[in-house]
């Protein structure tokens, strides 16, 4: 079968669980037999002429760039919505791309960059599509369905919402360096990685102090998000078929699309059964992990007031061990004994970390599409605290092989009281999971997936 990816790319230029993903998917695919091909967004140049250009061949994968795609803002925002609206001759671009390797499938892995004339190509051609739910761009701007106070998202107000949401998004300059080949050369250098970590900063920043007043608000530039919402909405009514990660995501996109699909947690190579026996002392601190950025819709803060409300009840048999790509924050006296930030791991640490865990919070207070991390813990035999808007949930049945909290601070401290007082908990959960089936691994995986193919074009 000859199957073309749409993805972000390849590392080290792209990272994320996306990229992990679908690059594990592609190798697998490969190593089954079948005939591969990746395009990708590519850089921007100055005459702006959009074309395909194969570029290279990696680990079987006859990689493809789309130069001059449209812009691709990541986790940034849009703050110029026509910009991701630019429209190209698909009889010039992708209809001449499509007849040439005639695919027999195309798999879409995000929305970023691409052309609604890729997917009118494909439809004329009647060239099957599924897309992979790994986030909400082409719904959200912003990606995550978090809005400027911090909360779920439930009405874009026609676009008025988005105005606000975006005010401190990428300058197109930024996003131009960003699609750069200078900037996949130097990506991870550290005059590019202090860059990164200020303009973060910088954003974080300003959205605690945006004003939020109606006269701010551009009448026609609200009309411009409310195009693009549209936009998108468009192209995800030309996709045949979506595979959802999660309920969580499945449930998100059925408010705006109407939706043929299955839901099949997704995985990664690395993924392999690790599952052991651990043991629990209740008179040492219970050893709680938490894993990622200390961003306010990963949860950290939710989790931080939940353990602060444990210190206020005189509860300190705990320790709570951050990993991850994180700035220090300023601790109080209370909290500085408490507390270690241990910051970046790398996936080979990730044995050592979770032989010091005893539970891994998943404190995520925006609709997060799966979660790699709890399935990583999973594996290792780790019990999970993950909040109710997790994907990953699926995976767990509550209090038998995990627990799944409401994202409220009291609910998350009672529950940890509760665990510090009674390691027993923990012992059946972990024997629990030990105990179960295991089928996450990509080996299986990628079977599912081709099955999934099959439901849509039928053999060939």
């Amino acid at each position: 079968m000859k199957i073309l990816h749409y993805s972000l790319g390849l590392p080290p230029y792209r990272s994320g669980g996306l990229t992990k993903y679908s690059v594990d998917l592609m190798k697998s695919q490969v190593n089954e037999g079948q005939q591969i091909f990746l395009l990708f967004p590519g850089r921007l140049t100055f005459n702006k002429k959009t074309k395909i250009k194969q570029i290279t061949l990696f680990k079987g994968i006859q990689v493809f760039e789309l130069i001059n795609p449209l812009p691709v803002s990541l986790l940034g925002g849009i703050n110029k919505p026509e910009a991701f609206m630019r429209t190209v001759d698909p009889h010039n671009v992708y209809k001449p791309f499509l007849e040439k390797i005639q695919p027999d499938i195309i798999h879409i892995h995000t929305l970023m960059g691409i052309h609604k004339e890729f997917f009118l190509a494909a439809k004329e051609l009647n060239i099957k599509i599924i897309y992979t739910s790994h986030d909400y761009f082409g719904i959200c701007p912003k990606v995550n369905l978090i809005d400027y106070n911090g909360e779920i998202c439930t009405d874009f107000a026609e676009g008025a919402k988005c105005v606000i949401c975006n005010e401190n998004a990428y300058s197109f300059p930024l996003i131009y360096l960003m699609q750069s080949r200078i900037y996949r050369t130097l990506k991870e250098s550290y005059f590019v990685k202090i860059l990164r970590k200020s303009k973060k900063e910088k954003i974080m920043k300003q959205d605690n102090i945006v004003t939020r007043s109606d006269e701010r608000i551009n009448t026609e530039q609200v009309q411009k998000y409310k195009q693009l919402r549209e936009y998108y909405l468009d192209i995800f009514s030309l996709i045949d078929y979506f595979h959802f990660n999660s309920n969580v995501t499945k449930n998100e996109y059925k408010k705006f699309i109407d939706v043929t699909g299955e839901v099949l947690p997704i995985t990664h190579t690395n993924i392999q059964d690790c599952r052991i026996q651990r043991y629990y002392k209740k008179n040492e601190p219970l050893k709680i992990t938490f894993l990622g950025p200390l961003d306010k819709y990963k949860g950290f803060p939710l989790l931080r007031e939940a353990l602060n409300i444990l210190l206020e009840k005189g509860q300190t048999n705990w320790h709570l061990n951050i990993y991850g790509n994180t700035n220090l924050v300023l601790l109080n006296d209370r909290e500085k004994s408490q507390i270690t930030f241990y910051g970046r791991y790398k996936y080979d640490d990730l044995g050592k970390i979770f032989n010091k865990t005893d539970i891994m919070v998943i404190p995520s207070v925006w609709k997060e599409t799966f979660g790699f991390i709890g399935l990583e813990a999973l594996s290792y035999g780790v019990p999970i605290l993950v909040s109710e808007h997790v994907g990953f949930k699926d995976i767990i049945k509550d209090g038998v092989t995990g627990i799944i909290f409401k994202a409220d601070p009291t609910e998350l401290a009672n529950i940890l009281e509760q665990l510090i007082h009674d390691r027993g908990i923990l012992e059946k959960i972990n024997q629990n999971i030990c105990q179960q089936e295991f089928p996450y691994t990509m080996d299986v995986h990628v079977q599912k997936i081709q099955s999934m193919y099959k439901k849509v074009i039928g053999d060939r």
